[in-house]
């Protein structure tokens, strides 16, 4: 159920008895720029960590108390040509509770989002200069996490677009930028500019759900648009390498599909890609990782929102070549069909069965509920799922695994020439 607030900003309430919790979501949606992502994402920390009501960290974490320890974040997202920043609150329903925590939770937010701690018109200078600072050192630690920064790599070499380019959290030189006047005025875009989707999911009565989200106080607005679906069309196959002291490298492949978002041939580009590697049934994992034993990991993700398929793999450094030739035997394999009836049954059943589990989770269902409001062409529920994967066929999945095309190739590799 999609009910408008106001202009921009819809409620999506889930009534369900299925959880002892209460989930709300408040998403800010906006078109996707480079240059407020470190902003944007420092404004998270700074909103989770200090209000008005709640001056500190502790303050905070004892009115989270207050609410039978309620779960309370704020992070950021990318859905292809949108960036989102989301508020969320888990509570212990009410009736277990035998208490309206609710209606609590959502004043609790009203305060986090809409007072925070100020002097003279900005964010208080202590926390704004603390919280980036935390930030900066968080994302340079990213540099020891080489999977992530090859990850990293393999988009921004895949992608024209600075806002695909660059990571949805932002940069060190972005937030090393980001002033305090700077990030008052993107908090006040985002309140008054930006989209906004309410998901709520717990058993609730809507009607009430409607005057509490009301109660948010958010004013009409007319969200800049911004298309969802990013599909960057492939240009010639692009190499990045770089050295670093590592022991296992990293070879990430970005692969282009045409497959567009919730369309026709989704649940067919799903199934081929489980099976080329995102399945410990998959060719990757069972050829590459097992009986060639030259890959420590080798897996393959589907970003529908970017038509973008990629694998990640880690390798002895001398086998970067033999390996992105086996991961392209294997993608060939699929296309030819060399692959038994039994393992894409095993496949599709492995996909329906983890989708019927997530069903258990609160936290999948509010996003479904998400997708739902976004996207036009978006199925919600189990059954819209499992029905299309069923439906596919050995021929879908060779039609669409030929259209997969290779378009970049980065190695992150030991600078001793290992």
């Amino acid at each position: 159920m999609r009910i408008e607030l106001t202009a921009g900003v819809h409620l999506n309430v889930i009534p369900t008895t299925k959880f002892k919790t209460t989930r709300i979501a408040v998403h800010f949606l906006a078109p996707a720029d480079a240059d407020q992502y470190a902003a944007r994402t420092l404004l998270t920390s700074v909103l989770e960590t200090a209000s008005a009501a709640y001056p500190t960290q502790a303050a905070l974490s004892a009115e989270l108390e207050t609410l039978f320890g309620a779960n309370f974040g704020i992070g950021v997202g990318k859905e292809g040509g949108m960036h989102r920043v989301s508020a969320t609150l888990d509570l212990v329903a009410d009736g277990l509770a035998q208490a309206p925590l609710l209606a609590a939770g959502f004043d609790f937010l009203r305060e986090v989002l809409t007072r925070p701690l100020t002097v003279a018109g900005r964010f208080d200078a202590a926390v704004f200069t603390r919280e980036r600072a935390n930030l900066i050192d968080y994302l340079n630690s990213l540099d020891e996490d080489r999977q992530t920064q090859a990850s990293l790599a393999l988009q921004a070499l895949y992608f024209d677009a600075p806002s695909q380019k660059a990571p949805s959290f932002g940069t060190v030189a972005g937030l090393e930028a980001v002033t305090e006047a700077g990030l008052w005025a993107t908090y006040q875009a985002m309140l008054s500019q930006d989209q906004v989707e309410i998901v709520v999911l717990g058993d609730v009565n809507p009607a009430a759900v409607t005057a509490l989200a009301s109660g948010l106080g958010l004013a009409p607005r007319n969200p800049a648009e911004a298309p969802y679906a990013i599909d960057q069309t492939p240009s010639a196959l692009r190499r990045g390498t770089d050295a670093v002291s590592v022991n296992q490298a990293k070879l990430d492949l970005g692969y282009h599909t045409p497959v567009a978002l919730y369309g026709a041939d989704y649940y067919a580009t799903v199934v081929a890609v489980e099976l080329f590697g995102g399945s410990p049934l998959s060719l990757l994992f069972t050829n590459v990782r097992e009986k060639a034993s030259k890959a420590y990991y080798a897996s393959a993700v589907l970003d529908p929102f970017r038509h973008f398929v990629q694998v990640q793999t880690g390798i002895d450094p001398a086998d970067a070549t033999e390996v992105e030739g086996l991961i392209a035997a294997q993608l060939a394999r699929v296309v030819a069909g060399e692959f038994s009836d039994d393992l894409l049954q095993r496949i599709k059943d492995g996909l329906t069965n983890g989708r019927l589990i997530a069903y258990d989770a609160p936290r999948f269902l509010a996003r479904q509920a998400l997708l739902h409001a976004l996207i036009p062409t978006h199925q919600e529920g189990y059954d819209a799922f499992a029905s299309g994967v069923a439906a596919v066929t050995r021929e879908d999945v060779q039609r669409v695994a030929a259209g997969l095309d290779l378009h970049a190739v980065y190695l992150l590799t030991s600078k001793e020439g290992n």
